[in-house]
């Protein structure tokens, strides 16, 4: 047993081991070297680091909602209707649009009471800004 009595991790070989199992087992982590994103990039490493340690192995439970670094801008949801306007030369906007629009209905965040079907709507943008309706209470995202 371990300093702490936590047990010991019978078959570690050492950190060539958890290396191969962070880094070579998995699928490589994307790194983009653009603030929030290399913040997503670190916690991606530190949450298959946790995974693999004996607490979080016996308790992997504790790892279903992810990791918050201090300071970092928390989950949030739309209160009202938005439309994601998607370049049609823009390879995969299209994808990335249907999955917000996704979140949105199934109240992944901070405030599913407001999520409902309806609230994310996806257009063409060189359609909708020929046909751009005034309506100051819309939010539009490009």
């Amino acid at each position: 047993v371990d300093d702490a009595g936590l047990g010991t991790y019978p078959s570690y070989l050492g950190p060539a081991e958890m290396v191969f199992r962070i880094f070579e087992k998995e699928d490589p982590i994307l790194w983009v070297r653009v603030n929030a994103f290399q913040l997503e990039s670190l916690k991606s490493i530190a949450l298959r680091m946790l995974r693999h340690s004996p607490y979080y192995m016996r308790s992997p439970n504790i790892l279903t909602a992810g990791a918050m670094v201090p300071g970092e801008v928390p989950p949030y949801a739309f209160v009202g209707p938005v439309t994601i306007l998607v370049c049609r030369d823009n390879d995969g906007a299209w994808s990335v649009a249907e999955e917000v629009q996704e979140a949105a209905k199934t109240g992944r965040a901070l405030a599913p009471k407001v999520a409902k079907d309806g609230v994310v709507a996806i257009r063409e943008a060189d359609d909708a800004l020929e046909n751009l309706v005034d309506d100051s209470r819309h939010v539009l995202l490009l």
